[in-house]
């Protein structure tokens, strides 16, 4: 990557970060601002208080202690009546907003009304869990109203000393009476604004609905209730604030056609603008600004019942980002964070604008590609998404390489309901993630079957170390010139009480992919320990145990103190046991390396295994922390008769001898075999040609019969 290019990806990280900061700051702000100016509450979905502010407290003269798990019933001032109340529930219940004035009482028996903004947060499944309530303090409007309707020369001179903005209009919109407010906080010249027109300051687009309200208050017989509107009012200053509005008539008894307009309005601004932010952090990821997964769910649903009437298909990407929680634990949860933004964006760019992507949750993202045409459209936008993430994402300076997954299933080919698509994408991912990584794949039955096979197995495992179905067998290494015993490798197998014997192709690689590893390999090694320790009482002499270490296990953070606890526990020599690791491990040195060093601190041998069939290069195996190579069995099953085996095979022994590591060879089945590793000085060995794999009982008497030990 060239400076030019590395300059714009660091230009781009400064700006993503500074647009996160000033978002933060931003709610921070929109939060001190609420909580100065708005009573604030949250309840469960059964009404009682789980958060009130401080605001809240004060007002209504009860500490936190006293409101926190109680209804709302406590401060209930009993002026409105069940159906009022029942109505309210039923809208927000239905998961919409509510808006409304409350009277409410005090704890020291006085009333007080509020307006109050009630906002429902859904689940998954599109049900109310909580409520957050907004309320405003507007018994000073409330008690300005009935001042109204007393003495209209003792409402205008509160109306100058109000913070809401008072005027009087006829019904063509003309001022006769306008507050000092719209001067102190409009900055408006009173003398040239009483001149105007009140329709003349309110947005278009809402100034028709104010003339028509108006119309129907001056059409109305004596003594109806008053109108709430919101709308938009411009300011001195050349833009439109959001303001709330009381409108009422004043009748001239003796010229009704001389009945005036009182309007009383209040800049509700800022709570405007944190409805909007409750209602994109409601219905939106806060992260990437995606939909969540709620908002996603219904927006589909709306679309299958569309496409239903029409021939129109359509397709669904289940997204999964590769090996992302090695990523957030090497960079931290907040540089993580900006890796997600950025896949986020590869993900939006390689889209189109009809097409929606929404973030499921944690590194999964899922997206709804609208009308498309076959499946080969969908595949070419797919590619377009793998193709994206093959560049990396530079975070502080470094460059990360982040791949990802996807899973396909299209309408109406595999499947016709939203909660079908989604589960056949899913089970085209989890195909994806088993393979390869870093790919595609489009759902089909076969995979389907697969996926319950697998889903079968694991919970077959689960339930299998809990009722102590599995078992180890134990091959005996040998010293292929003397023909003595050395040790022992641990093999794990599993026999199911209904399926027989499970052989360990079936349960290995799923135990690493779902973390059963984890629990399967603390009891692996804690019997081979414990069998090992047992056969050195009985007179077996000091053989080395070697039991195999998945890369996951090095992985996991409690894994050494996992070994330590094991050695105490079976009181077992550290120097005689053997952990062997493949060479897989050589793709994440970094990471794998400080382990084995800690390991070999114990005492504990370190072996290769499988070595030559993957990942090594001589340049690592003198820098790590091992004792000895396992040479793999395709190699050993030829050496006897192809020139090629046998000519890795000794580059094997002579690089080991080079740099002071031991030499086994795995797979010995024939005799040939092991006068041609004996010529190339390979020392160790194991293999069907000594012995098969041997459960407790037949490795004991496989010892006695050769006559290793004294009975």
């Amino acid at each position: 990557m060239d400076d030019k290019t590395n300059v714009s990806f660091n230009v781009e990280q400064q700006i993503d970060i500074q647009s996160l900061a000033e978002e933060l700051k931003e709610l921070k702000e929109l939060k001190y601002a609420l909580d100065k100016s708005s009573i604030v509450a949250i309840t469960d979905a059964q009404g009682r208080i789980t958060y009130v502010n401080e605001l809240f407290c004060e007002i209504a003269q009860y500490s936190r202690e006293e409101l926190i798990g109680k209804t709302h019933r406590v401060i209930n001032s009993g002026f409105h009546s069940k159906e009022f109340f029942k109505q309210m529930w039923s809208e927000i219940g239905k998961g919409n907003i509510w808006r409304g004035e409350i009277k409410n009482k005090k704890k020291d028996g006085s009333y007080y009304w509020v307006h109050a903004t009630i906002v429902p947060f859904l689940n998954e499944k599109g049900k109310p869990y909580k409520y957050l309530s907004i309320r405003t303090d507007i018994t000073k409007e409330k008690e300005l109203e009935e001042e109204l309707e007393r003495s209209y020369k003792k409402y205008e001179l509160i109306a100058e000393h109000s913070d809401n903005f008072v005027a009087l209009v006829d019904a063509d919109g003309a001022f006769h009476y306008v507050s000092l407010t719209f001067q102190i906080l409009l900055h408006y010249d009173l003398k040239s604004l009483e001149k105007q027109n009140l329709f003349n300051l309110i947005h278009l687009e809402d100034s028709e609905l104010l003339k028509k309200e108006i119309q129907k208050l001056l059409n109305m017989s004596r003594g109806k209730s008053s109108r709430k509107l919101e709308f938009r009012l411009l300011h001195g200053d050349g833009r439109y604030i959001d303001v709330e509005a009381t409108i009422k008539i004043i009748h001239d008894d003796e010229n009704p056609l001389n009945n005036l307009v009182l309007i009383v309005m209040s800049d509700i601004s800022v709570r405007k603008e944190v409805e909007q932010n409750l209602y994109r952090l409601a219905y939106h990821d806060s992260l990437t600004n995606f939909p969540n997964r709620p908002t996603f769910m219904n927006e589909l649903r709306s679309y299958v019942m569309d496409v239903r009437l029409t021939n129109k298909k359509f397709s669904i990407l289940f997204i999964d980002l590769d090996n992302f929680k090695l990523i957030n634990e090497q960079l931290g949860h907040d540089n993580g964070d900006l890796v997600i933004v950025k896949a986020a964006e590869n993900i939006r760019e390689s889209i189109r604008e009809i097409d929606l992507v929404a973030r499921m949750g944690g590194d999964e993202f899922i997206v709804l590609l609208r009308d498309i045409k076959d499946e080969q459209d969908t595949i070419n936008i797919v590619n377009n998404i793998i193709e994206k993430f093959q560049k990396p994402i530079v975070v502080n300076g470094k460059d990360h390489v982040l791949t990802c997954s996807i899973g396909v299933a299209s309408y109406p080919e595999h499947g016709t309901t939203p909660e079908e698509l989604i589960k056949n994408a899913d089970s085209a991912l989890t195909q994806v993630k088993q393979n390869s990584k870093n790919n595609y794949a489009v759902y089909n039955k076969k995979l389907e079957n697969m996926s319950l096979e697998r889903r079968i197995i694991e919970n077959a495992m689960r339930k299998g170390l809990n009722e102590h179905q599995f078992f180890l067998e134990y091959q005996p290494k040998f010293n292929i010139h003397s023909d003595e015993i050395v040790g022992m490798e641990a093999l794990v197998r599993w026999n199911h009480p209904d399926l027989g014997t499970i052989p360990p192709g079936k349960f290995i690689s799923l135990a690493e992919e779902t973390g059963l590893i984890i629990p399967l390999g603390e009891w692996i090694l804690n019997e081979s320990c414990k069998q090992a320790k047992e056969w050195q009482e009985k007179g077996f002499g000091q053989l080395i145990v070697s039991v195999n270490v998945s890369v996951r296990q090095l992985q996991d953070p409690k894994f050494v103190q996992q070994v330590e606890r094991v050695l105490k526990e079976t009181g077992f020599n550290p120097k005689l046991l053997e952990l062997e690791v493949t060479e897989s491990i050589f793709a994440d040195l970094n990471c794998i390396t400080p382990i084995l060093k800690r390991l070999r601190s114990l005492g504990i041998h370190i072996s290769v295994d499988d070595f030559g069939t993957g990942y090594s290069s001589l340049s690592y195996i003198k820098h790590l922390p091992i004792d000895t190579l396992k040479v793999d069995a395709s190699f050993v099953k030829d050496i006897h008769k192809n020139e090629e085996s046998k000519a890795i095979v000794r580059a094997i022994i002579n690089l080991a001898e080079t740099i002071g590591l031991k030499v086994i060879a795995e797979g010995i089945e024939i005799e040939e075999q092991v006068r041609a590793l004996r010529n190339d000085g390979c020392i160790f060995g194991q293999g069907y040609f000594y012995s098969r794999p041997l459960r407790k009982e037949a490795f004991e008497e496989y010892i006695r019969s050769k006559g290793f030990i004294t009975s």
